[in-house]
């Protein structure tokens, strides 16, 4: 049975874990929603139709993988939250 000391040792690490998964979910849908953004003015700026439907479904590809990102970020704040981590 683990001891109080290795017990909390064992809680700090976990949260420390935690902290830095969040940080990169943070950093992708962040680093995707730049994307989507500059997709959206690629489409925007494009000449011809092919180029303004290549550049829309990028952003709306980019637009929905950083959206799904910051969902699952928000689920897993809140879940640590309603547990007091």
């Amino acid at each position: 049975m683990p001891t109080d000391k290795t017990a909390q040792r064992i809680k700090d690490d976990a949260a420390e874990v935690k902290a830095k998964i969040d940080a990169s979910f943070e950093k992708l849908a962040n680093k995707l929603r730049s994307k989507a953004d500059r997709a959206k003015e690629h489409a925007a700026s494009a000449k011809g139709a092919a180029k303004r439907k290549l550049h829309g479904r990028r952003f709306e590809l980019y637009a929905d993988a950083a959206t799904e990102l910051e969902e699952r970020l928000s689920q897993r704040r809140d879940a640590r939250d309603d547990k007091g981590d």
